[in-house]
């Protein structure tokens, strides 16, 4: 999760993490040795809409339904794909914290065997496999992207504290090998690190270049010196398939640039007098769709066009920083560390992209009343309903022709009420409180501006609540479907939503929810499609893994009708057009946890 949510519950989490014993070291955990649970059992979800779900398999349970989900080892970020010479289809599943418990750090599983949906353990990477020193959970969300280049499969592991297992030296990206995944020998062991000042919430890998990595630190606040984004070079990572780990290790030896924000970008506009607040925000995460990266700030979502970033040789224009490359502080291997901590006042920048607009929220106001909130040091924003504004940019994912943007509102930090609560008798003054999904007219990127529904009003899909949950009840990460105009939505305590969108001649947009299924206990953090099935009735199955702070890894499916370009919304009894999904309350359920956000990740679909 980002560092929102974590000044909320940082005197609670803290003193639940700190260890009195140091980090362990790395290579600490044999891959092939189970460090949590691996089995569970299928049950029956809450469904609702249209449609049929199954629940599959639950890969990595929780001991006793994860009470305090921060200290048993809870699911975070996923991420698929496909190693060379193999027809089977992989995930590596992230942990939230860290401990010497239940954490694992990266779990792989293996999701498809020769194409047909089989769920196994494979292999776990002990990176979140120790006591961390002195950090709160919510920075080590092991976030995770996959790279694959002359068929060389690498994954990277992020923190965004120090105290992470292999180097306590400071937080940013963990490179690991994660080629010969489907053979019976595969050990995923860390080749390299970097250190990074701002440290590392999400990382996003450049879909032209797999060697290029973006990471974001999600400041904001008294981080405000560190709003940039930097951009990791690990060609010199890859080799090729003939490299033992050791040569690989020798080798890998990232270089790392910057882009620089301008802070006027990244800053929130009052939501009374319309004036820019004072303080900025850096990318929380990060989309990269067709030359561009959509930046999610917290305050802002902006976009930036990078198509001449890179040079013909693959490098990035500009200057590259200054990082000495030391040893890890906690390994035991012999693997090194480019130590960019040390760079808050570098000059060096990287050239050849351009900004091309932003989009300024109300963004953070916890004070109601005419004097406002100073600080807005905060997780929400109870002046501006949820249908109305965006208080915390999440995730910004354009649609495939780029003519709308979605960015989810994870209000609250995903955690505490006013922000994220959908029960009515909770102090929630505006009413709608559950952050949903906004869609933005970007057909012109340099005037980012809402969409509207037919009728007029922001386009804003925002589901009902299913279940019992006064806190913990947001969005949180949305994956596209390919070939259509849906998306699936990990919804934290309401679970899994199938979501259609449906655009007019005259670019208009509304929202329809599909299809919604609730597993017990349910705090969704990703859920994303692996294999889509067709059918010969003309229905679709779609197999969906999913990672839950509360449950671990699950797998499940959903077979009902796709939702083409061009179709038309579903009508309603009154014969109008169904619209975007409004607020109820529900009951309680008090959860302590904590929440994330991710960047867009490379697909490992299989489709037929």
């Amino acid at each position: 999760m980002r560092r929102l949510a974590s000044r909320t519950i940082t005197i609670a989490l803290s003193l639940a993490l700190i260890g009195l014993a140091p980090p362990a070291v790395a290579d600490h955990t044999d891959p092939r040795t189970r460090q949590a649970p691996t089995q569970g059992e299928p049950v029956t979800g809450e469904d609702r809409g249209g449609g049929t779900w199954r629940h599959i398999d639950q890969i990595s349970p929780i001991p006793g339904g994860a009470p305090n989900p921060a200290l048993t080892g809870g699911g975070t970020d996923l991420e698929f794909f496909q190693p060379a010479g193999s027809e089977d289809v992989f995930g590596s599943f992230g942990s939230l914290g860290q401990d010497n418990g239940p954490a694992v750090g990266q779990r792989i599983i293996r999701l498809l065997d020769n194409g047909k949906v089989d769920p196994q353990w494979v292999a776990d990477h002990g990176s979140a496999h120790c006591k961390p020193a002195s950090t709160g959970v919510t920075g080590l969300q092991h976030d995770t992207q996959v790279a694959r280049l002359n068929k060389i499969t690498l994954v990277t592991d992020t923190t965004d504290s120090t105290g992470r297992c292999h180097d306590s030296g400071g937080g940013g990206i963990e490179i690991i090998a994660g080629s010969r995944t489907h053979q019976a020998d595969y050990m995923p062991r860390e080749i390299h690190l970097v250190r990074f000042p701002g440290t590392t919430h999400t990382n996003t890998v450049d879909g032209r270049y797999p060697w290029i990595v973006y990471s974001s630190n999600a400041n904001f606040g008294g981080s405000i010196d560190r709003n940039w984004i930097e951009v990791m070079n690990m060609r010199s990572c890859f080799g090729d398939q003939s490299w033992n780990r050791a040569m690989r290790r020798r080798e890998c030896r990232p270089v790392v640039s910057r882009i620089q924000l301008q802070d006027s970008w990244t800053k929130q506009r009052d939501q009374d007098s319309g004036e820019l607040e004072p303080e900025p925000a850096t990318c929380h995460d990060i989309t990269f769709a067709k030359n561009r990266l959509y930046c999610a700030a917290l305050n802002s979502t902006l976009i930036l066009d990078v198509s001449n970033l890179l040079r013909d040789n693959g490098t990035v224009r500009g200057e590259s920083l200054n990082c000495p490359i030391v040893g890890a502080t906690q390994t035991k291997a012999n693997v090194k560390v480019t130590d960019c901590s040390q760079t808050d006042n570098a000059p060096q920048r990287a050239t050849g992209w351009e900004f091309l607009d932003t989009f300024q929220h109300p963004g953070r106001d916890c004070v109601p009343g005419p004097d406002g909130d100073t600080s807005r040091d905060c997780n929400s924003n109870v002046d501006v309903p949820s249908d109305e504004g965006v208080a915390v940019s999440h995730e910004a994912d354009p649609t495939p022709d780029e003519n709308f943007m979605f960015v989810t509102d994870e209000r609250g930090g995903g955690v505490i009420p006013p922000g994220s609560t959908c029960f009515p008798t909770v102090d929630n003054p505006t009413g709608t409180s559950n952050g949903g999904a906004h869609a933005f007219d970007i057909s012109n990127p340099r005037d980012i501006k809402y969409a509207r529904t037919p009728g007029g009003e922001k386009a804003v899909y925002i589901s009902d609540p299913v279940v019992a949950a006064p806190t913990f009840c947001d969005i949180h990460v949305i994956e596209q479907i390919p070939g259509e105009q849906r998306f699936i939505a990990a919804y934290y305590t309401q679970g899994i939503k199938i979501v259609d969108y449906f655009v007019n001649g005259q670019g208009e947009i509304q929202f329809h929810e599909r299809a919604s299924f609730t597993l017990p206990q349910a705090n969704t953090w990703a859920a994303e499609d692996f294999k889509i099935r067709r059918n010969a009735d003309g229905t679709r199955t779609y197999f969906i893994a999913t990672n839950d702070i509360s449950r671990g890894i699950d797998i499940v499916s959903w077979t009902g009708r796709p939702n083409l370009p061009g179709a038309n919304p579903p009508r309603t009894e009154s014969g109008t057009a169904e619209m975007n999904a409004g607020l109820v309350g529900f009951s309680a359920l008090t959860l302590l946890a904590a929440a994330g956000y991710r960047r867009r990740r490379n697909r490992g679909v299989a489709a037929d």
